[in-house]
């Protein structure tokens, strides 16, 4: 009889550690209709639809303690999930200035309400003509502050060692984009420089780690792209041994290279790459991205790619070959686009006669509002706009993210340069010159 009591009190005991080791992530919204909802949390990625109640809900069982993404719609909100905490998100659309949108029930929502009030803190701003000392001093006590305050507060113990190392990244990261790491400062800078899977989350840490390899790869000054790629590679090879680091390190650098660059001489990079990645995930995403910049690589022929002149007349790109095609991707509603119009025409004044081709391909959707200020401009050169119904063809084969890009054809109309310098860079003159011998 002793036996079977003992035995049903160990069980008991057991069923409610499993018990207690389930956590409940719900998100609901008052004047929001949430569809689904998604979140990252340790290695894993979770999608949930909403129910009737406009409620998301992750039943998680044996989750690690720590940081975590919630995202839903086109937002993302960072919280803290302590297994066996629940915890309750609720998101306002609509709040009064300065007011958070977000609130936080459960045993899980002080941790979470202190990390929503940090989120709005201002900027570290240092004196002016600080010297490296005196930098180093105010950043430590920057994070002494915020690790004091932290402490004194009734909050998790694994939530404060954790949220202590996420603040002291965070006064590192607002120091590195407001005044960027000098020379003097390279010592301290790379003695932050930890490996931290458990904050590699965060986009504090994240920011901050690629802000420092950043710093690293211009520190002996070959600010190139390979330049850079190079020994931000190279401290990874020596220094980094963390997994999952090491693959976010990866793919950060060789994707930047590649929206810089191509594939152009990137043979080193990719072995370092294919013998230091370990997430088939990451692997697979570079090889991808790797095959789809290969495709406008120097010397590449394109499909036929036709556009419409402001007389909505079609003009095929191919109609250029025999000539250099120097192409300016666009839009009247981008600034940085429009202050380049001047030296452009300048371009096309000093090469008019020669063997090029000043082309201007727009990504208005509204046709009308191009021809208007093609016409009230008088802008020269070939002006030209994607054609309905995506008007993206053109800019989805070169995969161009962000405006103005530049791209230079070769006579036999293949690319010669997919990421070309633009009109108001000195190199663009030595470039065209150099092609014109």
């Amino acid at each position: 009889m002793i036996n079977k009591l003992v035995f049903l009190f160990v069980f008991s005991m057991i069923l409610a550690g499993c018990q207690s080791r389930r956590t409940i992530v719900s998100l609901t919204s008052p004047d929001m209709q949430i569809s689904g909802a998604g979140l990252r949390i340790g290695d894993r990625f979770i999608e949930i639809p909403g129910d009737s109640t406009n409620t998301v809900r992750f039943e998680l069982d044996d989750v690690p303690t720590g940081y975590a993404v919630l995202q839903f719609g086109n937002s993302q909100k960072m919280i803290f999930v302590e297994r066996g905490k629940d915890l309750t998100v609720c998101f306002k659309r609509t709040v009064q200035p300065n007011a958070s949108r977000y609130n936080f029930e459960g045993e899980g929502a002080p941790e979470n309400r202190y990390m929503d009030r940090q989120s709005r803190l201002s900027m570290i701003f240092m004196k002016a003509n600080s010297g490296e000392n005196e930098i180093i001093q105010q950043l430590n006590d920057s994070v002494c502050q915020r690790v004091t305050a932290l402490n004194s507060l009734d909050l998790s113990p694994e939530f404060k060692r954790l949220e202590s190392e996420r603040q002291r990244y965070n006064v590192l990261r607002s120091f590195s984009r407001y005044k960027g790491w000098g020379d003097g400062l390279y010592p301290f800078l790379k003695e932050q420089l930890k490996e931290n899977p458990e904050l590699l989350i965060t986009e504090d840490y994240q920011a901050f780690l690629l802000d420092a390899l950043y710093a690293i790869g211009g520190e002996t000054g070959d600010c190139t792209p390979g330049g850079y790629a190079g020994r931000q590679l190279d401290y990874l090879v020596q220094h980094l041994r963390d997994t999952a680091v090491v693959d976010f390190v990866l793919h950060s650098v060789l994707s930047k290279y590649m929206e810089k660059r191509g594939t152009e001489s990137i043979d080193g990079f990719m072995e370092i790459f294919r013998s230091r990645v370990h997430s088939s995930r990451v692997r697979q995403a570079i090889e991808d991205l790797y095959a789809q910049w290969n495709r406008v690589a120097k010397g590449q022929p394109l499909p036929e790619f036709t556009f419409l002149d402001v007389n909505d007349k079609e003009v095929a790109l191919s109609s250029f070959k025999g000539k250099y095609v120097y192409i300016d991707c666009w839009a009247t509603w981008c600034g940085p686009c429009k202050q380049q119009i001047p030296a452009l025409q300048q371009l096309e004044h000093k090469y008019k006669g020669k063997d090029i081709v000043f082309v201007s391909v727009s990504r208005d959707s509204n046709r009308d509002k191009w021809k208007d200020m093609v016409r009230g401009q008088k802008l020269g050169g070939v002006q030209l706009i994607e054609k309905l119904p995506t008007c993206s063809e053109f800019s989805d084969w070169f995969m161009i993210n962000a405006i103005p890009r530049f791209i230079i054809l070769d006579k036999a109309g293949n690319v010669y340069d997919m990421n070309a310098p633009r009109p108001s860079d000195p190199a663009t003159v030595e470039v065209l010159d150099g092609l014109l011998m």
